[in-house]
């Protein structure tokens, strides 16, 4: 494996936040190379856990370790599914709430988070779900201490660990 395109695979990776799916890596990557060239390439970038794929097959989207935080990109894929659920059924909200009581309960120094969960939880789904859903830093630290987690079935966690996987 040439280190060529190594290199230009993981500088195009670190200037896009959102990843890359193969077939725009390669076109990209100059000299050209081939489709099973990039596999290659790929596959040993995540096995030395320099990259992380998301995603299967043709939707598959690869993304530079240094710029993502797995946990955190885990985390805001359950609560895009929990969002989901919240849109489809507003009244989810209520079983919302009693975890964040339950959360309040056991952990009294995530107040802060609590506390703004609790307001965005009073206030208007649109804003709730723009919040949960949200890709930032603020939104990250907020999810950490999140209620919402429960409305995830076992199944849909699965998926969401297997599609978001490293090395």
């Amino acid at each position: 494996m040439r280190s060529i395109p190594r290199e230009q695979v993981l500088q195009l990776l670190a200037v896009e936040p959102a990843g890359l799916s193969a077939p725009d890596l390669r076109r990209q990557i100059r000299p050209r190379i081939s489709q099973p060239t990039l596999w290659r390439t790929l596959d040993g970038l995540r096995a030395e856990g320099r990259i992380a794929a998301q995603g299967r097959a043709r939707a598959t989207r690869y993304h530079a370790t240094a710029r993502i935080d797995l946990p955190a990109l885990r985390s805001l894929r359950l609560h895009q599914v929990a969002a989901r659920h919240l849109a489809a059924d507003p009244e989810l909200r209520g079983i919302a709430h009693q975890r964040l009581q339950k959360l309040r309960e056991t952990n009294p120094h995530g107040r802060a988070y609590q506390d703004r969960w609790a307001a965005l939880l009073s206030g208007p789904l649109p804003a709730l779900l723009r919040t949960i859903t949200e890709s930032s830093e603020q939104a990250d630290a907020l999810r950490k201490e999140s209620p919402f987690t429960i409305l995830v079935t076992p199944e849909e966690r699965r998926r969401v660990f297997i599609d978001v996987r490293a090395a």
